[in-house]
């Protein structure tokens, strides 16, 4: 369904945002002339006639900008994937995203000319947010011919009955649109102004990868898992009975011996280190001393977590471990749950340790220069 949120809508900390504040046309415009386009960082589409890469490249992959123009007046769509990761207003609105659904977050972005539309009815393998940025587009919702599918189903024209439509709408600058993976759907740019959307796609972990997970660390510690399957199991004559047994066996030892736990913690652990580190503003810092009036703060949209030992701590965090000697485990505990701090947080160290600290954590991305001005 259609939820519409106003364009000028209040974040978490009280800041106004408009969708246009992550992404305009007008800053499309600015990437496409101004910016190197390698072969991945751009792609076009068309419902009728489909638009082939050969149109808008060159022999050698790379986009050709002017191509991209006239297949635009022609009514193609033009699609940025993956521009997070080169738009910093975007990159942030991600990082939010991942803090509130733990699951990684991208983006793609779709500018479609007046009256045209980009691709036939389909569904996505992951569950998306439609942010309508600027113009408007017709959505037509289907049924789900798959619940929930894997990521790499994707869907297969002439595989699915489309049917009639179950909802029918516009989605208007400032609406925001929640489609679940598996949900058939088309839009259409109908009106006489461009149409510019944002599709935020949620990868997240299903319950399917933590039970594999759990399987195979019950393997490690029962060896019975670990037994091979009878010899000639693939033969007509061969007798199942006894591999029904010992499969139905291994069932019941699962039950008993899965380790729930330590499986989600392995999960939450390598979500947060697969999560790149935010560095924006530390190089600029550490170029400077480290003052004992400078006040620091964890970044807003990490979740580092704390490890330790009778030997070291150990910050996870994103891009990966960071080890500390024990002597500085009660300042990274101030650190991770203060509001801000500055050197005297570690008063118990040296001004050298003290500063090797703090520039180790502003080099990983832990936590930031804080200004109250």
């Amino acid at each position: 369904m259609s939820l519409a949120l106003p364009c000028t809508a209040k974040s978490e900390s009280g800041v106004m945002f408009c969708y246009r504040d992550l992404i305009s046309i007008e800053r499309i415009d600015n990437i496409i002339a101004s910016t190197e386009l390698p072969p991945l960082s751009l792609r076009m589409a068309r419902k009728q006639p489909p638009v082939t890469r050969d149109k808008y490249t060159y022999a050698n992959g790379n986009i050709d900008r002017g191509a991209v123009v006239y297949q635009y007046q022609q009514g193609a769509t033009i699609i940025l994937p993956q521009l997070h990761l080169a738009v910093e207003s975007l990159s942030q609105f991600c990082r939010a995203m991942e803090q509130v659904f733990s699951a990684h977050v991208q983006t793609n972005i779709y500018l479609t000319p007046p009256k045209n539309q980009g691709f036939n009815t389909h569904y996505d393998d992951h569950d998306v947010f439609v942010l309508q940025v600027s113009g408007e587009k017709q959505w037509r919702l289907y049924e789900k011919p798959i619940e929930n599918p894997y990521r790499g189903e994707g869907f297969k024209p002439g595989e699915h009955e489309i049917g009639e439509p179950k909802q029918e709408f516009a989605l208007k600058a400032g609406d925001c649109l929640y489609v679940p993976r598996g949900l058939l759907h088309e839009a259409v740019s109908e009106s006489d102004e461009a149409s510019l959307h944002i599709t935020v796609g949620l990868l997240v972990k299903n319950w399917a990868d933590l039970m594999l997970e759990a399987v195979s660390e019950a393997a490690l510690r029962n060896p019975k898992f670990r037994h091979s399957l009878p010899p000639g199991f693939t033969l007509d004559s061969f007798n199942k009975t006894e591999a029904q047994q010992y499969f139905n066996s291994l069932i019941e030892d699962f039950s008993r011996d899965a380790d729930f736990t330590e499986v989600f913690k392995l999960f939450k652990e390598n979500f947060i280190r697969e999560r790149g580190p935010d560095l924006d503003g530390n190089l600029v810092t550490t170029s400077q001393p480290i003052r004992a009036d400078q006040q620091f703060r964890k970044r807003r949209y990490t979740q580092p977590l704390l490890r330790y030992d009778d030997e070291e701590a150990v910050l996870v965090c994103g891009g990966g471990n960071i080890q500390f000697d024990i002597k500085y485990l009660p300042g990274l505990q101030h650190v991770l749950t203060a509001d801000a701090f500055s050197t005297e947080l570690f008063k118990d160290l040296s001004k050298t340790d003290t500063d090797e600290c703090i520039r180790k954590l502003l080099a990983f991305g832990v936590i930031e220069e804080f200004s109250t001005d």
